[in-house]
């Protein structure tokens, strides 16, 4: 099994679930369209990324049954106190995952590794914009 190959397919589930996470609660609570599609950019923007990985030979690496980490997860995953701690932790979830592909993939050459560098800055500006706007958006709630 190829562990590079591996390391690719599980940060680009990951990346993507964080993504949709943000994406479904920007889109359907904040209502807020222009931050909706900067994300859904993004997520467009790694898929063509990763299409520029070899895709059959990253699904291929998978193994669910023997992957150490497929059970374990800490008390903080198990509930969020609000939904922008809730936005953060799956910010962060792409962040981490942005890096980890920039640095694997230049294992296997090409551009790829740029982009994901392109996409975790990106991640970091629209991080700052969420908190920003959610928390003008608590303020018109309370009022």
């Amino acid at each position: 099994m190829n562990s590079v190959d591996r390391i690719l397919d599980a940060n680009l589930n990951r990346a993507r679930e964080g993504l949709r996470v943000v994406e479904e609660w920007i889109r359907l609570d904040l209502e807020n369209k222009p931050l909706q599609q900067r994300l859904k950019a993004i997520r467009h923007a790694l898929i063509r990324a990763e299409n520029k990985l070899p895709g059959k030979k990253l699904i291929a690496s998978r193994d669910v049954k023997q992957d150490p980490g497929a059970a374990y997860s800490t008390a903080g995953e198990k509930r969020r106190r609000d939904p922008e701690e809730l936005l953060r932790a799956n910010l962060r979830r792409v962040q981490e995952a942005a890096r980890v592909l920039e640095e694997v993939s230049k294992l296997k050459g090409g551009e790829a590794g740029k982009v994901f560098k392109k996409i975790r800055f990106q991640i970091y500006n629209l991080e700052y914009d969420i908190v920003h706007k959610m928390t003008s958006h608590r303020k018109l709630k309370r009022t």
